[in-house]
């Protein structure tokens, strides 16, 4: 298309130098008529009828010297007719200078001017001598004739002349129709190649527009994006995203806090400081779907800017690493809690230390132990121990109710939680319900000396990002809080708090 859309442009362009060209050359020729026009049919007709009209003068005023009585008469007739001379001598050579035919017309014009003067100077002479008849005569027979000769051979000039100006006129007419009609032609053509060109670009852009809605509609159905506003709430999604959540439009409008706004760890998690200080932000994010079903993604949050590089709104794209998730939770998940295993476990702790890392959030993490439950095992045997460490598992999923929030069987009796909170009393109220929760469940179990039911014992290291250590270290800490819960009478809770 730009090679079609170049070539248009450069014929266009040659074709209006060329029209211009032809345009400035007919006005040349036209100007160069114009002026043959004026120089040599107005010029020489104009000189000739002058001579002519001069010729006819001295004519009449020869007949004056002819009837001259005195000198006086004679002198002033005289005067007359060198006066008419000398006119024709002028305009004669203006006849020389711009007369376009042969030259050799005007030199018998003007060798006939130069033998009337021989006549003329013999009448004035008879005159003087007072021989009027003879000069009278000479006047009227060879001086008339002479001049009728004359006035003649000018004629020959003036009809030269209009001819000429016949020729001219029409040449001008000619080469003005000329003009008028190539100037027409390539503008009609000109215009033709600019209307073809447009209908071109025209018919490629809407060709165009039609695989760009083509492509547009490919990506609405299958790619998963939203357009966020400047709260994160959704603008715009997707129509992959709406299947996606079996939701309708509707459903999304009522719902526009849905990804993050709704959503207390990404709410807490000051998504719009980061991506203000360090430009995108990814992160895995579980969202619901309309029938209460998890809908894990790959969320990418990439702001968008006016010309002034302020922030305008964000696009999110989303990939569905559902399967991805489930796969890995068959793998990452206890087979009989449910819970996630331990290692999985190692995975999650590293992934919460960078969110810690970027967000004013604190870090919880808590390790449980059931009390004496080997001698729970020995006494009531493994299959009753299977649904206490079942029933103590649901405890723990029901205490963090958050996405981003992480139970896990680490071994045998032994569990753990890890989540993020604002607020360290909230912490510590979690814990405290925790142990208290598990006390309740009322599993008898006669060989636990601090209570006549199944309990539990809690190491708590609650950690903000200004302070805290490495994993090992922090296990390591949890651990040893863990092991003083239980030297210490167990069916307790041993904090460790350094926010």
């Amino acid at each position: 298309m730009q090679k079609h859309v170049i070539l248009s442009f450069s014929i266009t362009i040659i074709l209006l130098i060329l029209l211009a060209y032809i345009s400035v050359s007919k006005m040349i020729t036209l100007s160069d008529l114009s002026d043959k026009l004026y120089k040599h049919p107005f010029t020489v007709t104009n000189s000739t009828k002058i001579i002519q009209a001069n010729l006819i003068s001295m004519h009449r005023y020869m007949k004056d010297v002819a009837f001259s009585k005195n000198e006086i008469d004679l002198e002033k007739a005289v005067s007359e007719v060198t006066k008419a001379e000398n006119i024709v001598y002028e305009e004669f050579k203006k006849v020389f200078n711009r007369y376009l035919g042969d030259k050799d017309d005007i030199q018998k014009s003007y060798n006939a001017f130069v033998m009337w003067k021989p006549i003329r100077d013999e009448v004035i002479s008879l005159v003087r001598q007072k021989k009027y008849d003879e000069a009278f005569y000479i006047t009227k027979n060879k001086g008339a004739k002479h001049l009728d000769m004359l006035t003649n051979q000018v004629e020959k000039l003036i009809i030269y002349a209009q001819n000429k100006a016949d020729y001219f006129h029409d040449n001008t007419l000619k080469s003005k129709h000329e003009a008028i009609t190539l100037t027409i032609s390539l503008v009609c053509i000109v215009l033709l190649i600019i209307t073809s060109m447009f209908w071109f670009l025209i018919t490629n852009l809407n060709k165009n527009e039609k695989e760009i809605k083509k492509y547009l509609h490919i990506i609405d159905q299958n790619i998963i994006s939203v357009n966020l506003d400047e709260n994160l709430n959704i603008k715009y999604s997707s129509n992959a995203f709406l299947k996606t959540l079996k939701m309708t439009e509707k459903d999304l409008l009522d719902n526009k806090g849905l990804l993050y706004k709704d959503n207390s760890f990404w709410k807490n998690s000051n998504i719009l400081s980061w991506i203000r200080s360090k430009d995108n932000w990814e992160e895995e994010l579980k969202v619901k779907d309309k029938n209460g079903n998890d809908i894990w993604f790959l969320s990418k949050i990439i702001p968008m800017y006016d010309s002034h590089y302020n922030i305008i709104e964000y696009n999110n794209i989303l990939t569905n690493i559902s399967s991805e998730k489930k796969i890995e939770e068959i793998s990452l998940k206890d087979p009989l809690t449910g819970l996630y295993n331990r290692r999985s476990f190692e995975k999650e702790f590293s992934h919460m230390l960078n969110i810690i890392n970027r967000t004013n959030l604190i870090l919880v993490f808590v390790m449980i132990d059931i009390d004496r439950f080997k001698d729970y095992n020995d006494t009531y045997g493994h299959q009753k121990g299977d649904k206490t460490l079942k029933k103590v598992a649901s405890v723990l999923k029901s205490s963090i109710r958050r996405n981003t929030d992480y139970a896990f069987r680490l071994g045998g009796e032994e569990f753990a939680l890890l989540f993020t909170i604002n607020d360290k009393d909230k912490a510590v109220e979690i814990c405290e319900n925790v142990k208290s929760e598990v006390e309740n469940l009322k599993i008898m179990h006669e060989k636990n000396d601090v209570s006549k039911y199944i309990t539990v014992s809690l190491g708590v290291n609650i950690i903000s990002k200004s302070n805290f250590l490495d994993i090992d270290e922090i296990y390591k800490k949890t651990d040893s809080l863990l092991y003083k819960a239980k030297e210490e009478g167990r069916n307790r809770i041993e904090y460790f708090i350094n926010v």
